[in-house]
Formats: C-alpha cells, sequence, structure tokens
C-alpha cells in the first residue's frame, strides 16, 4: 500500500444544523477574507465555498465540478476556530446561504452545504432531489436508469456495486444524490448526477475486497490507522463491533496483526475521494481468462433517462422481491423508517429506528407535498418500483448474490 493521505476531523460526523437566527452574520463579520475560494457547479447550481480548511477546500475540489461563471447562486462558508460556538451549520434559505463552523468533516459542506443550498436553488428550475445511488444501461440506442433508494445498513452501496462489477454494459452514474426533471414532450425522466469524485464510505472495502485495490493512494478521511484506535472496541458487549467480536472470539484476524497499516471498516464513517471509473468490473480477455479491471471514463456517465426505483428493506414480512403499486410505495417513502448505523447520529442513538421522510437527511427544510407529487409522477411516466428484502423471509436470511439475481430479472439484464 502507498504512504496514506488521511485526514482526521472533529467531529468525524456530521454536526446539527440551524435555521439562522443572526449568527451567520455575527460569524461572518469577523472572517472576510478566507483563504480557499471555489466554485462548483451541481447540474447547474453555481456554489461557491469559502473556507479556512485545507482539507475541506482539497476535497470541494475533487468532488465537484469546477464553474468559471463569476454569477453565483448560493455561498457556503466552512469556518473552522470560531470562538463561542460548537460544531454545527446555520442556513438561511432566502438569501441562499449556509455557514457551517468548527467542522472539517466534509460531509458537512457536501451534504447540508452544497447539496442542500442547491435543492433550493433547483427548485426554482423544476428538479427534484432523490437521495439514492444511480445505474445506467444501453438498451435499445437509450440510457436506462436505475435508482436504488434505501435506508442505511440495507445494502444500498453494496447492490449498486454488484450491478457495476457483474454487468459489463453498466455505466457509473452516482452511489449518493441525483437531482431529476421530466421531459414532458419526449416523456422522459432526467437524471443528473452533481458529483465528479464520490465521497464514500470506506467500510465497503470489508465485503466486496476488490476495492481495497482500488481505494489505493487514494485522500481518506477519519480511516483508522493504529490497532488501539479501533473504533468498534466498546465496554457495552452489545455496542462491540462484528470485527473485533470476531477477532476476540478468534473467528478472524485483525488487519492490523496482519501486517496493514490501515483498516478501511474500523468506523463505519470513515471515507474516501473515490474517482468513479475505478470501479471495478469482471470481464473476460481474448483467450477466456477472467479477470477484474477498472470501468474506466468510458463507462463514466452524468446523465440517464430514470426508468427503474428499487426500495430496500429488512423486513421479514417481504418476499425477497415484489413490484410495488402507487400508494404503497409512496407509503414506504414518506414513513422512511430507518435503523441508525454507528456514524450516522449520534452514539446513543446507534442501533435504534427513526424516521427520514423519503430518505433524504440533506435537504435543509423539506417539502413533503412536492416529494410526494414528485414520486407520484414518476409513476405517471411508467417508473417501475419494486421492493427488494435484504434481510431475512421465513427464517432464511437473503444473501447478496440472491439479492442481485431477483435485481437482473427484474432489469431484465438476465
Amino acid at each position: 500500500m502507498r504512504q496514506i493521505k488521511n485526514y482526521i476531523t472533529f467531529p468525524d460526523r456530521r454536526p446539527p444544523t440551524f435555521k439562522d437566527k443572526g449568527e451567520i452574520d455575527e460569524i461572518l463579520k469577523n472572517y472576510t477574507d478566507l483563504p480557499f475560494t471555489h466554485i462548483g457547479n451541481l447540474c447547474g447550481a453555481k456554489i461557491k465555498l469559502k473556507t479556512n480548511s485545507q482539507h475541506v477546500s482539497e476535497f470541494w475540489q475533487l468532488n465537484w465540478h469546477r464553474s468559471n461563471s463569476k454569477k453565483v447562486d448560493g455561498e457556503l462558508y466552512i469556518i473552522k476556530n470560531v470562538e463561542g460556538y460548537e460544531p454545527c451549520l446555520f442556513y438561511d434559505l432566502e438569501r441562499r446561504i449556509a455557514v457551517g463552523v468548527n467542522s472539517e468533516y466534509y460531509g458537512l459542506a457536501k451534504s447540508k452545504g452544497a447539496l442542500g443550498l442547491t435543492v433550493e436553488i433547483l427548485k426554482e428550475r423544476n428538479k427534484y432531489p432523490v437521495h439514492g445511488a444511480l445505474v445506467s444501461f444501453n438498451r435499445n440506442n437509450r440510457s436506462s436508469g436505475v435508482a436504488i433508494i434505501a435506508p442505511t445498513g440495507t445494502g444500498k452501496t453494496t447492490q449498486f456495486h454488484e450491478l457495476l462489477y457483474n454487468v459489463r454494459s453498466s455505466k457509473v452514474v452516482g452511489d449518493d444524490y441525483f437531482f431529476v426533471s421530466f421531459d414532458e414532450g419526449k416523456g422522459e425522466v432526467i437524471a443528473e448526477q452533481p458529483e465528479k469524485q464520490l465521497y464514500m464510505r470506506t467500510e465497503i472495502a470489508e465485503r466486496h475486497p476488490t476495492f481495497i485495490k482500488s481505494f489505493d493512494g487514494l485522500p481518506l478521511e477519519n480511516v483508522v490507522v493504529k490497532k488501539e484506535n479501533c473504533r468498534q472496541k466498546s465496554d457495552d458487549q452489545e455496542k462491540i463491533g462484528p470485527c473485533y467480536r470476531g477477532v476476540i472470539e478468534k473467528r478472524r484476524k485483525c488487519v492490523f496483526d496482519e501486517g496493514w497499516d490501515r483498516c478501511y471498516w474500523s468506523y463505519g464513517n470513515s471515507r474516501i475521494m473515490f474517482p468513479r471509473e475505478r470501479f471495478t468490473m469482471l470481464i473476460a480477455d481474448e483467450y477466456g481468462n477472467v479477470k477484474e479491471v477498472f470501468k474506466g471514463k468510458e463507462n463514466v456517465v452524468d446523465k440517464t433517462n430514470l426508468e427503474y426505483v428499487l426500495l430496500l428493506t429488512r423486513d421479514e414480512e417481504n418476499p425477497p422481491i415484489r413490484r410495488l403499486e402507487e400508494n404503497e410505495a409512496i407509503d414506504i417513502l414518506k414513513e422512511g423508517k430507518f435503523r441508525v448505523m454507528p456514524g450516522a447520529g449520534p452514539e446513543e442513538k446507534w442501533g435504534k429506528y427513526g424516521n427520514e421522510p423519503f430518505y433524504d437527511p440533506y435537504q435543509l427544510e423539506m417539502d413533503k407535498g412536492r416529494e410526494e407529487r414528485f414520486f407520484r409522477k414518476l409513476f405517471d411516466y411508467d417508473v417501475l418500483f419494486y421492493l427488494l428484502n435484504t434481510g431475512t423471509y421465513q427464517g432464511r436470511k437473503i444473501e447478496i448474490h440472491q439479492t442481485h439475481a431477483y435485481i437482473r430479472a427484474a432489469l431484465r439484464l438476465n
């Protein structure tokens, strides 16, 4: 492995968000000359970042397409070392401005900051946000997009990767967030990807070791690099992580004992800035030998026609896959039931259930009525919805490869 470029942030997860009550002007009057300024183009929304964090500056430039426009639609400030404030983000939607203080965790700048502002800006252009992964296929001389929408921990990234890895014709769009518009003349649903490179959780490398090679040499955030700092240790037996439990029960070896200089899955919220072309796929060469290769830039696209939505759940009462009618799909999305995973919120909430309407935690102020009308409109455009159970059914665990087989059948990839 190459030398590690790993930045440890404080805090190491997204801090709380508050509507501005005068704090923004109070803070900014003392920070008029921040050293790093960049303008990103997020599906047409021009967002200016101003920050005194070199880490945030570097990740921002990798994450977003650059805009050369002097006219901006929104402003984001990420400022460290602000006295008198706990880590948080303040926002003012009327002025299209957000200020994050005392947090270099890039997830704040990306999600509630850049994407939160972009949601509001693109509303005026009739574009709708979706928190989900997106894969594209070429069929009948047109692109066919598949969205995977899911609560954390149900396998969204895993199934996203399975499609890219096992289906050679698949195209990488994005793993986290995209925007949708309707072409009424053509009767098409257009999905656009805002990210240039993906801000991904590194823990996927435990389930898919192919990523260990893909991750080599890339910039990291909050990856554990010493055995004594393992984030899966706990004095509470119920909070011990599965990897560490396997080590103490002698069912597996710790990667540090095997000579590794990092662990990609010790902390569930450790991250990497990942070029989309470095996803891998299986191919057979001219001699029939099967090997792994990078997808390459020729298999990366920023737009596709949305034709399928896969909702994931872990509910023993549901079969492995079933087609959803409109009202049931809307009810599932409106409830947004999810289980809080380690790293995704306050530690005291880990393992408990919560609700996240439409599975979208990035919007600064959600218009639930608008969201419902949007998803209902997808049915008007004949987008097919499926519910996939990635947990257990009738007492048997549904394995990853089984879910992938169901997806391939539903998408007519067999």
